[in-house]
């Protein structure tokens, strides 16, 4: 949140400053990665000489499962899914305890099926499958799964189950995912997204890795996931803040409170009522949809204390200068825009590029130990 009320009340002043000289360029984040590059590319192509190869051989992320899905099959079970089925996404970043909580809204409402996408990969995986073997060397990458496959497992899964009311956890992870989901399933009826500081995530997913037994529980796959589901997984949650589907509620507190928010936002929705009480701040926010223009009324309407003033500080210059013809490309974006998927894009396509991100330079300083 600190970090969204910073890029509404500083960055976007700055996006206003490069427009009036005619050098912004503001690009929709919301559609799947290679979508948003082709925007990009149609601004540096005239700009910055491109590399020999494609992107693909270069090694330039496709949007997630669309090339790979065609290579695995899941095989379909007999059955449909009720039309009037009731679906909600469950989703937050790895270690929010979206699990945790989808087993208290089990055991509280009735006819609930309960779905990890991420238990159905393992069951997967495990099972020895040629789909498992695929997936499990992607997920030890930190990477996403094609969409097709995960599609399918959660397709056969609730035919299976023969429910009405499914809670799909830890799904969709990419706006791509979403719109294969509706397509060939079905709208969501609402998405609770869990909201965790990434250090609490870590510290929580390092002691579950103790006696969980799971492969990707530690710590290189662990920031692996973080950076996925920055770039993948929250522009979903704003394009369902969008429909007026998404609510945030704080992962922070103990289980047993977040879950008294969540019930606010399930009980009308599953027919139970919920309690009349004085709504917490936690439950403001779950009791409406984000967006990040909600966000940026909301935080420009109450501004923060004036900082104290940063003490002098002063980084040694290298010597030499910069190339006067050097060419400079500012990218920005709000916390989970997929900007550093884009640099990473960028790279590959185009030749001589050198990116540098402001906020890796500060963390490389902050570990040197220096002053």
């Amino acid at each position: 949140m600190k970090r969204f009320h910073t890029f509404v009340n500083e960055s976007m002043p700055v996006k206003d400053f490069y427009a009036s000289k005619g050098l912004a360029h503001v690009l929709s984040a919301v559609p799947p990665p290679n979508d948003i590059f082709a925007e990009v590319q149609k601004i540096l192509d005239p700009l910055v000489p491109k590399k020999d190869q494609a992107v693909a051989s270069a090694g330039a992320p496709a949007a997630a499962g669309k090339e790979d899905g065609s290579k695995l099959h899941v095989p379909a079970v007999p059955g449909s899914i009720p039309g009037d089925a009731t679906i909600i996404f469950v989703l937050g970043g790895p270690g929010s305890g979206k699990g945790t909580q989808c087993d208290l809204i089990k055991a509280q409402y009735s006819g609930v099926v309960h779905l990890s996408a991420g238990d159905l990969l393992r069951a997967e995986v495990k099972s020895g499958s040629d789909v498992g073997k695929s997936c499990q060397t992607l997920m030890k990458e930190g990477k996403l799964v094609p969409v097709a496959v995960t599609i399918q497992l959660l397709k056969n899964a609730m035919i299976s189950s023969g429910g009405k009311t499914f809670l799909i956890d830890g799904f969709p992870r990419a706006l791509d995912q979403a719109e294969v989901f509706e397509k060939d399933i079905g709208l969501p009826k609402c998405v609770l997204f869990f909201d965790c500081p990434e250090e609490e995530m870590q510290k929580r997913l390092m002691k579950r890795g103790e006696t969980s037994g799971r492969e990707d529980d530690n710590m290189d796959t662990i920031m692996k996931r973080f950076h996925t589901f920055v770039n993948e997984s929250m522009p979903v949650k704003e394009y369902y803040g969008g429909k007026g589907k998404a609510f945030v509620i704080s992962a922070v507190p103990a289980p047993d409170q977040v879950f008294l928010e969540v019930k606010k936002v399930l009980d009308p929705l599953l027919g139970q009522k919920a309690p009349v009480d004085e709504p917490g701040p936690a439950a403001q926010l779950a009791s409406h949809p984000i967006s990040a223009f909600s966000l940026a009324k909301e935080f420009s309407a109450d501004p923060p204390p004036e900082p104290l003033p940063a003490p002098t500080l002063e980084v040694p210059a290298v010597p030499g200068d910069l190339p006067a013809d050097s060419t400079i490309l500012f990218v920005l974006g709000g916390p989970g825009s997929g900007k550093g998927t884009q640099c990473d894009l960028i790279k590959a396509q185009y030749s001589g590029v050198v990116h540098l991100s402001a906020g890796d330079l500060l963390r490389a300083e902050v570990k040197s130990g220096s002053d």
